[in-house]
């Protein structure tokens, strides 16, 4: 039986590899998981109810419904009495994005052995805000400074680097792509640009505490409460993956990478826990808003296609 001590590596890796409060990134996750389809209402006492899973209290959670829907995250539908919320256009697209990506993580097609994404940039000092959000940008698409005006991905997003470009006006910039051959006596490789000893690390950390946890998925020893809890920790520290390590060539990656390893962890336990999952949450609709269950279902990630269950 999986234990909720048995998981509490997550929250330590969450703290070091995600952005954002534990409330915040688990009612957006779960926003993203089960309410994802266009359209799909949650109610609100449904959400406060899951979040009192996670020791968020009803007023905490009220809060932070208030919070996402003033920054446009989220879209509040009244119907008589009752209160929804719907997840915005552009946080819908942007989280089904994050879904994909995860989904296609480890089973990168590049374009040509040696092509790297690359941009230069030289935003002023006085404009360090303005900096600051690039950088997170880029970051978000995988990309990593291989000197602090030089940053560089290996996946083939130049279109979506030149629109965040242009969305945040910066005005001296350069885009191209191509091979990276490294002259320096001690910099200047590719992968040079990440921290390849703590990005190991972070996996055979996930490993050594996610693999134990496969022998305790025997559906009648995870209730479904724990099950919601587990699989929502669990893509909150996984999505942070893709990120760090943006699928860097193997051939230009020490021995044995562990990617893989952790990568078929990850889709097991997440792929195991979706119907006792998916039982809490229909058990809540049923209890709160029985006629809105056709609203909401769970991703499967494991065939690599937009698979639900309903």
């Amino acid at each position: 039986m999986v234990s909720p001590g048995q998981h509490n590596f997550l929250e330590h890796m969450r703290v070091r590899t995600a952005e954002g409060t534990r409330a915040r990134q688990i009612l957006i996750t779960l926003m993203a998981d089960y309410w994802l389809t266009e359209g799909a209402l949650a109610p609100s006492g449904v959400l406060v109810d899951l979040m009192c899973d996670f020791g968020v209290s009803e007023s905490g959670c009220r809060t932070l419904l208030s919070r996402l829907t003033k920054e446009g995250r989220l879209v509040v539908v009244k119907e008589g009495r009752r209160t929804f919320y719907c997840l915005s256009e552009q946080a819908r697209v942007r989280l089904a994005s994050g879904l994909r990506r995860i989904a296609d993580f480890g089973h990168a097609r590049r374009e040509g052995p040696d092509q790297w994404t690359c941009v230069g940039f030289s935003v002023p000092e006085q404009q360090r805000a303005l900096r600051q959000q690039l950088r997170k940008g880029l970051s978000w698409l995988g990309f990593a400074p291989l000197y602090d005006g030089l940053w560089i991905t290996p996946r083939p997003v130049a279109r979506d680097a030149a629109a965040l470009i242009t969305k945040l006006g910066i005005e001296s910039a350069s885009l191209f792509e191509g091979k990276i051959g490294g002259i320096g006596l001690g910099h200047g490789n590719p992968t040079d640009a990440w921290d390849l000893t703590v990005i190991e690390g972070l996996y055979r950390e996930f490993l050594d505490g996610a693999e134990p946890l496969l022998g305790g998925l025997d559906e009648m020893s995870l209730d479904p409460a724990s099950a919601l809890v587990l699989r929502t920790e669990l893509v909150n520290v996984w999505r942070s993956f893709p990120r760090i390590d943006p699928d860097l060539p193997l051939d230009l990656l020490p021995e044995d990478w562990p990617r893989s390893d952790a990568q078929g962890v990850f889709v097991r336990l997440y792929d195991s826990l979706a119907p006792a999952a998916m039982r809490r949450v229909r058990g809540v609709l049923d209890r709160n808003a029985p006629d809105y269950g056709q609203h909401v279902s769970a991703h499967i990630i494991g065939t690599r296609t937009s698979t639900w269950l309903d």
